[in-house]
């Protein structure tokens, strides 16, 4: 008998890439599959039946239960048919894997209202109606376990870089999100996890940077392969999961957990109220810089935020000196 014979899963953006690693390794595992994906371009527009009907069609054509849904996850309404849906089709619903995520390639200055309302309602408001239409039908049923969700965050989202500012908020609301709807789900026996992937996919293409990092090796393990976060998200999804509430970042064979939003610092003025000049002197010997480490592909390292760089830009301000203008680069 496979791992998740009888359940039922929800994957959106299950068209392409990690989506699509997502859908069909919990179809081996006997999971019954509602693929969404509205077949969109990653920055959100356009659409395109083909992804999510060729993903299902490849899992019945494997043996297993599969049924293809383009429905557009962008607001708070419109998930709640893919949880009747999936009730409705395979009887009950067990595992949702919110994967679906656009991006938008600009800085704060150059962010436009519009962009930055698409970005927020696909990958945050998404992800959360999603989780609240799930949650809805599973108090409906009352606490079960072998429940699991997994969220889709990035280490853009726990290592905040320039150059896309609306997906670095959306993936770290995700993030948040997943700790707390931990918590408030714990009754029902649902697990909350999230996954910050680094994996070759339709974003990791469009900058240029990733290009030879995220080629295909001759030898070895494809460490880029979007197959390997898919193992950890199997695991995620199993009766054999023990965590939740925890953010998984995946990098080939190395697995990180990051530690929630630590406040690794404390100072205090022995109960009594700070004076201004009290304050001043106490913070005067805390490092700008926090502690923080940071992932990339083959990348772990003590990087602390913000860099030191950012930092350096007000003392050049402060000579009259030019600081170089980051500027988003230009990916249409």
């Amino acid at each position: 008998m496979t791992m998740l014979e009888g359940k039922v899963a929800i994957v959106t953006g299950a068209g392409r890439g990690i989506g699509r690693c997502h859908a069909l390794a919990l179809a081996r595992e006997g999971a019954a599959i509602l693929v969404n994906d509205a077949g969109t371009a990653i920055t959100g527009g356009g659409s395109d039946q083909a992804p999510a009907t060729q993903v299902a069609a490849e899992i019945v054509n494997m043996g297993g239960q599969a049924s293809a849904d383009t429905s557009d996850v962008g607001s708070w309404e419109g998930p709640k048919d893919l949880v009747e849906r999936a009730v409705t089709e395979f009887g009950r619903l067990d595992i949702v894997v919110n994967n679906a995520g656009i991006t938008c390639y600009d800085s704060i200055a150059s962010e436009t209202g519009e962009n930055w309302q698409r970005v927020m309602d696909v990958n945050l408001t998404g992800t959360a109606a999603l989780l609240h239409w799930t949650a809805r039908h599973w108090e409906s049923r009352g606490p079960e376990l072998g429940r699991a969700v997994i969220n889709t965050s990035s280490p853009a989202g726990t290592n905040p870089p320039p150059g896309a500012i609306s997906y670095v908020v959306s993936k770290a609301g995700v993030a948040a999100l997943t700790m707390a709807a931990a918590t408030e789900l714990c009754h029902l026996g649902v697990r909350v996890n999230a996954l910050a992937p680094m994996a070759r996919s339709r974003m990791s293409e469009a900058i240029p940077i990733l290009d030879e990092i995220m080629k295909v090796p001759e030898t070895g393990l494809d460490r880029m392969a979007p197959d390997n976060v898919s193992r950890l998200m199997l695991y995620l999804s199993s009766p054999d999961c023990r965590f939740t509430g925890r953010v998984f970042g995946v990098d080939g064979d190395r697995i990180y957990l990051f530690q929630g939003m630590s406040a690794e610092t404390v100072i205090d003025n022995g109960g009594l109220a700070w004076t201004k000049q009290a304050l001043a002197a106490a913070l005067e010997t805390v490092p700008q810089r926090d502690a923080s480490w940071m992932i990339a592909p083959d990348l772990h390292t003590q990087a602390g935020a913000p860099p030191q760089n950012v930092l350096d830009a007000f003392g050049r301000v402060a000579r009259g000196e030019p600081v170089e203008v980051w500027k988003p680069i230009d990916r249409r």
